[in-house]
């Protein structure tokens, strides 16, 4: 079966729900699941029968917030692990025994649960640094825009940018995108001695990665009006084959792609879809204060990733 590329939130969901009904169904291990917002996402995305889950974490208070929310989780798995170090290292050994597919982040720190993830005890650790993938559907923009890194690592050198776009790229290629179009971010579309970044990027990062990484092209630097709009570039009389129509955005920091990313959700009611990418499950990762459908969206991202990892055998043997 020849599948589309995913170009937007429903999309995924979708494509998630199309794999589960070729049996292909995903289990999602959640770790510290005493969040009610994410019991609320699980519990739908389980009645929408594009997932299994395990919700791992203090069984009474997850049964207290399933009922004050009205949500469903008598057909959900329930592990009671009321400290949530052990919530953790429950949800990722069940990923390290193949009885999950990925992972969800729920009422624990970020780096409690990364820091289990890459306990060398459960093989999950690949060889790319870990960095957060932020896959947006944005209102006016055509396609889905993964913005990267802005989640994990705080000021990449070179080969940590060429990491990360390796790890984007295989997210786009997840969403069955062919050519994956990736902008390298800037302050304007020239190379700069105000912005040392932009030679590494021209000189390291852009030939390592092009050389790495087959059926994607690369542009920059590029300001984020022209990696996303093709008037703007237009009107600036630029050209390139990603102008307008970036599948990837690399930002030079983690300040930098928070902003964007949150900014565009918080104004422009971009929905959400947050992944940590580089082991060797997914893990879904949204903040407590996302939505239930940036946290569904972000399952079903995380879903479709699993799949595409299992079909293409992209860790067998690593």
């Amino acid at each position: 079966m020849t599948l589309k590329p995913i170009h937007s939130a429903q999309q995924l969901i979708e494509r998630a729900t199309v794999i589960a009904d070729m049996e292909r169904k995903k289990r999602v291990a959640v770790a510290a699941a005493q969040d009610a917002d994410v019991i609320s996402a699980v519990s739908q995305a389980q009645a929408e029968g594009f997932l299994d889950g395990v919700l791992v974490g203090d069984a009474d208070l997850i049964k207290e917030l399933a009922e004050k929310e009205g949500a469903d989780i008598s057909k959900l798995d329930l592990v009671d692990k009321k400290d949530v170090s052990e919530a953790a290292h429950e949800a990722v050994r069940l990923a390290s025994n193949g009885e999950a597919n990925a992972i969800m982040k729920g009422f624990l720190p970020t780096s409690a649960l990364l820091k289990t993830v890459l306990d060398k005890a459960y093989h999950l650790r690949a060889t790319n640094t870990l960095s957060h993938c932020a896959v947006l559907d944005i209102p006016g923009y055509h396609k889905l825009l993964n913005f990267t890194d802005g989640g994990m690592v705080v000021k990449p050198n070179p080969e940590q940018k060429v990491q990360i776009l390796e790890n984007a790229v295989l997210v786009g290629r997840a969403l069955g995108l062919s050519p994956v179009k990736v902008a390298i971010s800037g302050a304007s579309e020239r190379i700069s001695d105000a912005f040392p970044h932009t030679f590494s990027d021209a000189e390291s990062v852009k030939p390592e990665a092009s050389r790495r990484l087959k059926d994607v092209v690369i542009q920059g630097p590029l300001p984020f009006d022209l990696a996303a709009s093709t008037i703007a570039a237009e009107y600036r009389n630029y050209e390139g084959p990603v102008l307008g129509d970036a599948d990837i955005y690399l930002v030079d920091s983690i300040e930098e792609g928070n902003i964007v990313a949150k900014s565009l959700i918080q104004f422009a009611g971009a929905i959400f879809c947050g992944v940590i990418v580089g082991a060797k499950v997914p893990v879904s990762l949204v903040s407590r204060t996302d939505t239930v459908m940036n946290k569904k969206a972000s399952l079903a991202l995380a879903c479709v990733i699993a799949d595409y990892y299992s079909e293409q055998h992209v860790w067998e043997g690593k």
